[in-house]
């Protein structure tokens, strides 16, 4: 459960920092959303947006028993039937061409661009529905959402009682054809009406009485009339009360015209303001979709990003120990930097530095090394500032240093140091010139016990001269004047002026630079550096930032050293 916890606690402390490394990035990745969302804003064309609020009820079978006109297996197939017919190609190619819907420009391609316009929106648990129409024109959004909810009813009305309605015709016809009046004589009221049975009934008696009669006698005898008439009354009887039973029917189903069950609760209002664009949501996702990006592109850097960044690769992929690290301070400027040493106040990079020079002593001690060697992967990284201030910090504790600018090619000191490069290093091969006229050319700096031989004009083949035994006998007649010698070289790659100062002095500190110094390049570096003899006795690592692994821990020190 612990490794667990401890897992997800370093994930974390991954992501925290690599959003406080790049919020640069993710602040621009945010203000590109935020632009991308307002010209969207402004180049979309408005719509809007018209409703029609409309009630489908479950249609039944009418007043008239026996004659239903629709059968469904239950409320949610009727009513996604219902929805399906809205959107019906009949319907829609009605509206359209009755509102002359191709004079308008956005519906100019046919009725399915009428379709793309439409919406239905079933309200839950309710029979209410939402038909919706957009358009860039509000005026003629709510005409047609009007006009369509309108043309539905009317169709579902007709749809729902076709038969009733040829029942009608045919009752209203004065001269039926042999089709009609045997649909009226199949109806139910009038087939199973007792009354009509009862008659029937008469009439096949009489019927058959007749035709016996007509057997015996002829049509002028007196029981053949009286027969006939008796007949002719039944079926007047049978006549009336069948247009009685027709008329019924047609009231019945004149009143089922008008009950639909499909009603219109609210019509369509013109829209005042535009259903698209939707400004707020757009700002919204677009800060969000830049937030994403922002937060993808820092996760993906310090995926991507192969620097030193962590004390455990330094001791487990270099297999370097730690000597200490050099905080990221912004009052750090131009080539000064070793004069926050000489601050009265506190400082939390002045006392990191002297935490190095602790752990450096121990070594330096524990070996008898007088003379050491500064040195990085390339150049930037930090070197010369850990020079300069770390040489600072031994003669802070009574200690004679010599700091000398190896670096003949770009030497740098003079300028942090602020003295003269007119004579230097690189006049120890000017012909005629001894080592003591030499040490005269080493300078005093503003540090007691501080002194530095800058690099000197720089030579044209300075490998050619560092290889020369001239410079070891030089730096071995120096050791006896000095507690400590500290060479500030060149970067190890890609010049090799660095391996030459090897062959003099084998001990050296390794400088990276937190987030910049490649792992590859270090591990490179450091293997040059051992087929060369010399020996990397720890690493220091500068700039780090407080939010780093390296000592995000140490904030309270932190807060107490920024005091002044």
């Amino acid at each position: 459960m612990n490794e667990i916890q401890q897992e997800e606690t370093i994930n974390f402390s991954f992501y925290f920092q690599a959003i406080l490394k790049h919020w640069r990035l993710i602040t621009f990745m945010l203000f590109l959303g935020l632009l991308g969302a307002v010209i969207t804003n402004s180049l979309m064309r408005p719509r809007y947006k018209a409703t029609v609020l409309m009630m489908i009820d479950k249609e039944n079978s009418g007043r008239i028993e026996q004659m239903s006109f629709g059968s469904w297996a239950s409320d949610e197939d009727y009513y996604r039937t219902q929805y399906k017919l809205l959107e019906s190609k009949t319907l829609l190619e009605k509206v359209y061409k009755d509102l002359n819907l191709s004079e308008i420009p956005e519906f100019a391609k046919g009725w399915k661009s009428l379709k793309r316009s439409l919406s239905v929106s079933p309200i839950t648990r309710s029979r209410l529905v939402e038909v919706s129409i957009t358009s860039y024109d509000n005026y003629v959004a709510a005409r047609i959402a009007d006009y369509l909810a309108k043309s539905f009813a009317a169709q579902n009305i007709k749809n729902r009682l076709s038969m009733a309605s040829e029942v009608i015709t045919a009752l209203e016809s004065t001269e039926k054809s042999p089709e009609q009046q045997e649909l009226l004589n199949s109806l139910p009221q009038i087939v199973n009406s007792d009354f009509i049975k009862g008659l029937k009934s008469q009439e096949l008696a009489k019927s058959s009485e007749l035709s016996r009669l007509l057997g015996k006698y002829t049509d002028q005898h007196p029981e053949v009339i009286s027969i006939r008439k008796q007949l002719e009354a039944i079926q007047k009887i049978i006549d009336r009360e069948t247009k009685r039973l027709l008329q019924s029917i047609k009231i019945d189903l004149s009143g089922q015209f008008s009950a639909n069950n499909i009603r219109i609760i609210d019509e369509a209002v013109v829209p005042e303001f535009p259903y698209r664009p939707h400004k707020l949501v757009n700002i919204a996702i677009g800060l969000a979709a830049g937030l994403i990006l922002g937060l993808v592109f820092s996760f993906l850097a310090e995926f991507l990003n192969q620097t030193v960044k962590t004390a455990k690769e330094i001791e487990e992929d270099l297999k370097l120990p730690l000597l200490g690290f050099i905080p990221h301070e912004k009052q750090r400027k131009g080539y000064e930097d070793y004069r926050i040493m000489l601050k009265e106040n506190k400082a939390l990079t002045a006392e990191n530095v002297r935490n190095v020079r602790t752990m450096l002593s121990f070594s330096l001690n524990a070996g008898k090394i007088k003379s050491l060697l500064i040195t990085s992967s390339f150049q930037g990284e930090g070197k010369s500032f850990l020079s300069s201030s770390l040489a600072a910090a031994f003669a802070q504790v009574d200690k004679k240093v010599l700091l000398i600018d190896g670096d003949l090619r770009r030497g740098r000191l003079h300028r942090i140091f602020k003295v003269s490069n007119e004579k230097g290093l690189s006049s120890l091969w000017t012909e005629g010139q001894t080592f003591e006229g030499i040490k005269k050319d080493i300078q005093k700096t503003d540090v007691k016990n501080l002194f530095i031989l800058t690099s000197g004009p720089r030579p044209a083949n300075s490998s050619e001269l560092l290889s020369t035994s001239t410079l070891k006998e030089f730096i071995d007649s120096l050791t006896n004047s000095y507690d400590l010698i500290l060479v500030d070289c060149p970067a190890s790659l890609p010049i090799a002026d660095t391996f030459l100062w090897g062959q003099i002095i084998n001990k050296a500190v390794f400088v990276i630079k937190q987030g910049k110094t490649a792992l590859k390049s270090a591990k490179f570096a450091l293997e040059r550096m051992k087929q060369a003899s010399i020996k990397v006795i720890g690493c220091v690592v500068n700039d780090c930032h407080h939010s780093g692994t390296l000592y995000g821990e140490y904030g309270y020190y932190k807060s107490y050293y920024n005091e002044k």
